[in-house]
């Protein structure tokens, strides 16, 4: 009996861990194709039997480049969130680079601003 309540336990911690990730996935797409959109790249959707197929074959989340007719192309495969291939050229890509890092920037503030507002002395002496 305990030994069942051990897998079921275990079974469910796994599920929840699996749903946080696909969570956590999801999120990341948004946020970087919402940048990649500002950017000037194209939302191309995977509407059609062959080319959610060939966007699930694609490496997910990760923005690639490949050289097509002289130009370098960027694509970015987002299967989490919309469902959809990002694609820009050279010039969407570098204004990309640009909103993502003033992005973090941005983040880091926040989160240096929200740990000088904690009061560390309610939580007991530090490490």
């Amino acid at each position: 009996m305990k030994v069942r309540k051990g897998r079921m336990l275990l079974v469910f911690a796994t599920a929840i861990a699996v749903g946080g990730c696909a969570a956590t996935r999801r999120h990341e797409a948004r946020d970087t194709g919402d940048l990649l959109v500002a950017a000037g790249f194209k939302t191309k959707l995977a509407d059609s039997p062959e080319r959610a197929q060939q966007l699930r074959a694609m490496l997910p989340l990760k923005i690639l480049s490949q050289s097509k007719d002289g130009h370098t192309v960027y694509r970015y495969a987002d299967p989490y969130s919309c469902d959809c291939l990002y694609v820009g050229d050279q010039q969407a890509y570098a204004k990309y680079r640009s909103l993502a890092l003033q992005k973090q920037r941005a983040d880091e503030r926040l989160e240096a601003e929200e740990d000088a507002s904690m009061n560390w002395d309610l939580w007991g002496p530090r490490w």
